[in-house]
C-alpha cells in the first residue's frame, strides 16, 4: 500500500489525473518513477512474481518491472546488445561485434548458444526467434532451443518490417519489394502475398491469435492500408489521403478491426478495411509512436509536430477518454497488458489501471 500511495502522489506531481469515461470506465494512475530512481524501487517477491513484466533499458542496464512497479530483475547490458521477449521472460544477448548469440531466461539460465552474425528478433513469449541477415534479404527461423523450425527461411529484397503479435508468438515480415509473410508460433507460413507493384511495405502487424494481418504500404506518391484475412487468404484495401515516409503506429484485432495513426487522425477500420471513424488528434511529426489495446481502451503515444509528447486514451467508438501533452518528455511509448497501461517516457515511467 505504501508504494501504491507513493505512486499516486507522484503521479499527481507529474500532472497525471484520474479520469472517467462516459461509459463509467475509470482509468487510475497507480505508480510513477523517474528513470534515475529505478534502483530505489522495491524488488518483487520471487515466490509470488510471475517473472514477466515490462522491459526498461537505460545506461547499460535493463530492468524488468512488474505491474506494481517492482523490479523483477536487473541485467547488466553494458558490454552487449540485447533483444527481450515482449513479456520480459527471455532475452537474447549478442555482441556489438561478434559471431555468437545466446538465449537466456530471466534468471540467467541459458537456452541456446549459436554461431550467428545476424540481427535477432524474439517473439512475445520467447518461442520464436527470427534472424535477419546482413543485407536484409533473408530471415532464418528458429525455436527457443535453437532448432530450425517451420518454413526455415523466408526471403525478399530489403526487409523493412518485422513484428510479433501482442501477447503471442505470431510474426509478420515485410520487404521493400512489396512481399510479405505471416508466420504462426512454429514459424510456418500461414499467409503470404504482395502489394501493388512498385510499393514497399512501410509497416505490418498481426493480431494476437493470428486471424488478421494489417499492412501499410506505398511509394512516394500514395499509401495504402490492407487488412488480410489470413485463414481465408483474402484482403481488402483503402487508400490513404497522405503519404507517410516513416513507420507509424498501427494495431489489428482478432476480429479484423484496425487502428492506424495518420498524420493528424487515428483511422479506425472494420474487417473490410473501410474507415468507421476518423478520430482527429494533434498533428504528429515523423518518428517513434505506439498504439496498444486492451480492456476496451486504445493507448496512443507519439511526438507532436510542435515537439511535445502526446498521450491519448480512446475507445473503439472514436471517443477520446483522456488526452495530455508532456512538454518535458522527448518521447512516450505505451503498452497495455491485461488491465494495466504501462507508459515509458524519456526520463520517467508511469502506469494506469483500467477499471470497469
Amino acid at each position: 500500500m505504501r508504494y501504491l500511495t507513493a505512486g499516486i502522489l507522484a503521479g499527481f506531481a507529474a500532472g497525471i489525473l484520474f479520469f472517467r469515461s462516459a461509459s463509467g470506465m475509470e482509468i487510475v494512475p497507480v505508480f510513477y518513477s523517474g528513470l534515475d530512481s529505478l534502483d530505489t524501487l522495491q524488488w518483487a517477491d520471487s515466490r509470488r512474481s510471475s517473472r514477466q513484466g515490462f522491459v526498461v533499458s537505460m545506461d547499460g542496464k535493463t530492468y524488468v518491472i512488474d505491474e506494481g512497479c517492482r523490479i523483477v530483475n536487473k541485467i547488466d547490458t553494458a558490454d552487449s546488445l540485447t533483444e527481450f521477449s515482449g513479456n520480459g521472460s527471455f532475452y537474447i544477448r549478442y555482441g556489438k561485434v561478434g559471431s555468437e548469440i545466446e538465449l537466456l531466461g530471466l534468471g540467467g539460465e541459458r537456452y541456446l548458444k549459436m554461431k550467428s552474425m545476424e540481427k535477432p528478433f524474439l517473439s512475445h513469449n520467447g518461442e520464436l526467434i527470427l534472424l535477419l541477415n546482413g543485407d536484409h534479404s533473408a530471415i532464418r527461423i528458429f525455436d527457443k532451443s535453437g532448432n530450425r523450425t517451420g518454413a526455415g527461411i523466408i526471403s525478399g529484397r530489403l526487409c523493412t518490417a518485422i513484428e510479433f503479435s501482442a501477447g503471442n508468438d505470431f510474426a509478420a515480415c515485410g520487404f521493400a519489394d512489396g512481399t510479405y509473410y505471416f508466420l504462426d508460433q512454429k514459424g510456418n507460413i500461414i499467409n503470404r502475398g504482395a502489394v501493388r507493384p512498385g510499393d514497399v511495405i512501410k509497416g505490418i502487424t498481426v493480431s494476437r491469435g493470428g486471424n488478421y494481418g494489417f499492412i501499410h504500404s506505398g511509394n512516394a506518391d500514395a499509401d495504402m492500408l490492407r487488412i488480410v484475412d489470413i485463414a481465408d487468404n483474402d484482403y481488402d484495401e483503402t487508400e490513404l489521403q497522405r503519404v507517410h515516409y516513416v513507420k507509424t503506429a498501427m494495431y489489428i484485432s482478432d476480429d479484423g478491426e484496425g487502428a492506424f495513426l495518420d498524420h493528424d487522425a487515428v483511422l479506425l477500420t472494420d474487417d473490410d478495411c473501410d474507415i468507421d471513424y476518423r478520430l482527429a488528434v494533434p498533428a504528429k511529426r515523423p518518428g517513434y509512436s505506439t498504439l496498444s489495446y486492451g480492456a476496451g481502451v486504445y493507448s496512443l503515444c507519439y511526438t507532436k509536430s510542435s515537439g511535445e509528447s502526446q498521450i491519448l486514451f480512446f475507445g473503439r467508438n472514436g471517443g477520446i477518454m483522456y488526452a495530455r501533452e508532456f512538454p518535458g518528455l522527448s518521447f512516450l511509448g505505451a503498452e497495455v497488458k491485461d488491465k494495466l497501461i504501462f507508459v515509458r517516457g524519456s526520463d520517467s515511467i508511469f502506469g494506469y489501471n483500467i477499471r470497469p
